[in-house]
C-alpha cells in the first residue's frame, strides 16, 4: 500500500468516526449550533466515503509536509467553539451556512473519487462546480465558516477567520504548484480563471 492510499484510508476512517461522534452528540434543538453540527455530520460522512473509495494517484504529498489542512481544521474548530449552545437561528448566518454547505456538497460531488485532503496528482476535474472556480470546496467551506463568524460576533472569531483565509491561500498555492506541471491543469486554468472567488482571486 502506497502513502497516498494509506493517507486516504486513515483520513476516511477519521472523518467517519467524527461523523459517528457527531451523530451521538446531535440534538434537534432550534439553534444555529445544531445546524452547524448537522452540516458537519453530512460533510464528514461524504468526505469519509469519498476518501475510502478514492481513485489511485500517481503521486501525493505527505500529510506531514506543510500540513496546512491541520491549521484549517484547528481554525474551524476554534470558530465553532465560540458559538453559544443557546444561539438561536440567525437568518443571515443560517442562510449563508446552508448556501456554503450546499455548494461544498456539490463540489465534492463534482470532484468525486478524486477527492483528497493533501495535494496529489490525479484525474483533473473541469466540469460542474469546477467551471466556476478552481477550488470550489474551499469556497463552500469558507462561506460556512464565515456564517459561523457572523453568528458569534466575537472579535477572536474574526481574527481566526483571517488566519483561516491565509492558510487556505497557502493550501491553494501548494496544490497548484504540484498540479501546474500537468498540461491538462494548465489548460484548465485558462478556462477557469478564478482560483476561489470570482472576479477577485
Amino acid at each position: 500500500m502506497n502513502l497516498r492510499n494509506f493517507t486516504n484510508i486513515a483520513f476516511g476512517i477519521t472523518f467517519l468516526n467524527l461523523a459517528l461522534v457527531g451523530l451521538c452528540a446531535l440534538t434537534l434543538d432550534a439553534t444555529f449550533l445544531t445546524l452547524v453540527r448537522l452540516g458537519a455530520l453530512i460533510c464528514n460522512i461524504t468526505m469519509g466515503g469519498l476518501l475510502l473509495s478514492s481513485h489511485p494517484a500517481s503521486s501525493a504529498s505527505s500529510p506531514l509536509d506543510k500540513p496546512y489542512w491541520l491549521g484549517a481544521i484547528i481554525c474551524n474548530a476554534a470558530i465553532v467553539k465560540n458559538i453559544n449552545d443557546a444561539q438561536p437561528f440567525h437568518c443571515i448566518s443560517s442562510f449563508l451556512f446552508i448556501i456554503g454547505l450546499s455548494f461544498t456538497l456539490f463540489s465534492l460531488y463534482s470532484l468525486g473519487r478524486s477527492f483528497a485532503v493533501t495535494p496529489m496528482h490525479s484525474k483533473i476535474k473541469t466540469h460542474k462546480a469546477y467551471t466556476l472556480v478552481r477550488h470550489p470546496i474551499y469556497l463552500g467551506e469558507s462561506i460556512m465558516i464565515l456564517s459561523c463568524v457572523l453568528a458569534t460576533s466575537a472579535i477572536s472569531s474574526y481574527i481566526i477567520f483571517v488566519l483561516y483565509l491565509l492558510i487556505t491561500a497557502l493550501r491553494i498555492r501548494e496544490e497548484e504548484a504540484l498540479l501546474l506541471n500537468e498540461p491538462q491543469y494548465q489548460n484548465f486554468c485558462k478556462k477557469t480563471r478564478w482560483k476561489i472567488l470570482p472576479f477577485v482571486w
